[in-house]
């Protein structure tokens, strides 16, 4: 205790902060969703559960506007799996085993809707410093332009790790690609 001073106990003591064991404390009747048991359990019901939400309309908007502006499909998928952990749809095992195939469904609705420049991780974009690393991103650009110049590349990979009842229903979905020309109604 010599090592302690008085500023920093007081420091301490006054953050806004939860004391240990405080939520033992806290009101049954007010919990959150993710401290209850979970929607889903299992994987293939999850994959159901997500593509359904996915293809929500201002999901599905949400997604296609992010991917054309750039923004990775591992940050996108990183905020969709949060948001449903949140939610109380899976536990943090679950999540975990949902990030290739929900990864997977964003980059086919991307596609879908026309999206066909997006980039899967954030450090895409990086320059190789060494004539390895050089070599290896052409190799990687060589397959991905080889992936990219097929239509619906995705259902390659996809098919390995989707259900294909879920492959199925990415090729139904109409999604406008952000370039399409808005439909007008009678009245205008």
């Amino acid at each position: 205790m010599e090592n302690v001073s008085r500023e920093g106990l007081e420091f301490l003591g006054n953050r806004d902060r939860p004391i240990a064991g405080q939520s033992l404390t806290d009101n049954p009747d007010l919990v959150y969703k993710w401290q209850q048991p979970p929607e889903f359990t299992d994987l293939p019901t999850a994959i159901d559960g997500m593509f359904i939400k996915l293809t929500e309309p201002d999901a599905l908007s949400s997604i296609t506007d992010m991917a054309s502006r750039g923004t990775p499909i591992a940050d996108i998928t990183k905020v969709i799996l949060y948001a449903g952990f949140e939610e109380g749809m899976f536990n943090p095992d679950l999540m975990s085993l949902m990030i290739e195939p929900t990864m997977y469904m964003v980059m086919g609705l991307a596609e879908k809707a026309g999206v066909l420049d997006y980039k899967i991780y954030r450090e895409e974009d990086e320059e190789p410093s060494d004539g390895k690393e050089q070599l290896k991103g052409l190799q990687t650009i060589i397959e991905t332009a080889k992936e990219t110049l097929v239509p619906d590349a995705y259902k390659k990979k996809a098919s390995q790790v989707l259900p294909e009842k879920i492959v199925e229903q990415i090729e139904e979905v109409k999604a406008e690609s952000l370039l399409s020309k808005p439909e007008t109604t009678e009245e205008e």
